[in-house]
């Protein structure tokens, strides 16, 4: 085993070429002349100070003192080889006591996967993101800070499409031809799921009751120039029935782009989805965002807005702040600050149903990334 240091980086390569492999890769010769991987660790630490008013789903109780200290950590390990013209290898994403905002922390694994690339495209198979979240491009990535439209604030709205996360899925990805490339996700149950999303992050969840079963993820984007303007567009899609007769099938979709030029960028969402709330009715809702972010230097600021139609609330306004610097070299300090004019995430009415509030949210934090 060989060890070395590149850019901060470990990097270990083990070599299978011992006496005792000799007999087999005689056998290969004609295919395999050597084999080898080199696995790398990666990873980073991030500590913040995250607050919000009392009428987000974060800090929706009054004995809650509305703000506090979190941590975020993982470390990634990867590993890749390439033979005949094919790489291949696997990733793992270790969560280490990361803070769930529910008075508790999260370690174990996150993600874990192994990939086949070559001129066939590429293939994934495991817990990873899906092709619904990683084909899609739009105002959140136009964002700065911790996210912005897609951060760490608590009043955040429903910026995605159903998110199948990490439930275990094969995923196929085709090569880019002049600009397009597909990517296609199939789950048999998204409740087979390692890390599921929480209210408490801004998002709806998604509880045993509300699994969903035949899920399939996919989408298209194409990426393309004109003159000093880089450009992408992208559409997906999500499909799946509900496992309860509480829980809408999946049909839900959205489509973006991003423009970017010199230090700008500029992008835009629209989307439609089936919103399961815990505790409450399903909702139809629509929601468009636009983002824009400028880096200069080390720096980068953006702003964010959001709207959510929903046919049975109030219609939701997000306006957010964003910015981050960094300070040392893979020292970065982040901040995002957020206002909601009708939060659908905060305290419940008589009927169990939750009233809309306006909230404000904001988020400080230093990370530090290996």
């Amino acid at each position: 085993m060989r060890v070395r240091v590149e850019n901060g980086i470990m990097h270990h390569k083990l070599l299978l070429g011992s006496t005792a492999l000799v007999g087999a890769s005689l056998l290969l010769a004609n295919t395999v002349a050597a084999q080898e991987f080199e696995v790398s660790l990666q990873g980073y630490t991030e500590f913040g100070l995250t607050g919000a008013t009392e009428e987000t789903f974060f800090n929706n109780d009054e004995s809650n003192r509305g703000y506090g200290f979190f941590m975020d950590n993982e470390i990634h390990i990867l590993a890749d080889g390439e033979a005949n013209g094919v790489l291949y290898g696997s990733y793992v994403e270790l969560e280490v006591y990361k803070d769930n905002y529910q008075g508790g922390s999260d370690s174990g694994a996150d993600e874990a996967n192994l990939y086949f690339s070559g001129g066939f495209g590429r293939i994934e198979l495991g817990r990873n993101d899906g092709a619904e979240d990683l084909m899609f491009v739009g105002a959140e990535d136009a964002q700065a800070g911790t996210g912005g439209l897609d951060g760490d604030t608590r009043n955040l709205g429903l910026i995605n499409i159903f998110d199948s996360d990490d439930a275990a899925k094969a995923t196929y990805f085709t090569p880019r031809i002049a600009g397009f490339q597909l990517g296609v996700s199939y789950i048999p149950d998204t409740g087979d799921n390692a890390s599921s999303r929480t209210a408490a992050s801004g998002n709806v969840t998604d509880t045993n009751d509300a699994d969903i079963e035949e899920f399939f993820g996919g989408g298209v984007n194409w990426t393309g120039a004109f003159g000093a303007v880089d450009m992408i567009l992208s559409a997906v899609g999500a499909w799946g029935d509900g496992e309860s007769d509480d829980i809408d099938d999946v049909k839900d979709w959205s489509v973006g782009g991003r423009l970017g030029a010199g230090g700008l960028q500029f992008g835009v969402t629209y989307g439609s989805r089936n919103v399961t709330i815990v505790g409450a009715d399903n909702f139809e809702a629509e929601f468009g965002s636009l983002g824009l972010k400028y880096g200069f230097g080390p720096a980068n600021v953006s702003v964010g807005f959001e709207r959510d139609w929903f046919d049975d609330l109030d219609d939701n306004n997000i306006f957010i702040v964003s910015g981050d610097i960094g300070i040392l070299p893979g020292v970065v300090m982040k901040a995002d600050v957020s206002y909601a004019t009708d939060d659908p995430f905060g305290d419940s009415d008589a009927d169990g149903d939750p009233e809309s509030d306006d909230t404000l949210s904001g988020v400080l934090t230093v990370q530090v990334s290996y």
